[in-house]
């Protein structure tokens, strides 16, 4: 396992502690990292993150 220093979004980590039941935030991040590498497509990343929550 690597370590990676990496500045994460606090709120988004909370919510996705508390969605989840996760206790730790290392614990949270691998979560969604699988998570999205199990359920992302090419397809979902046509078009940058920001752009098509702006447009939802």
């Amino acid at each position: 396992m690597a370590i990676t220093r990496i500045y994460l979004d606090d709120e988004a980590l909370r919510r996705a502690m508390a969605i989840s039941g996760v206790e730790t935030e290392q614990d949270a991040v691998n979560l969604a990292l699988r998570f999205f590498s199990t359920h992302a497509t090419p397809e979902d990343l046509s078009a940058p993150i920001h752009i098509r929550a702006a447009t939802a």
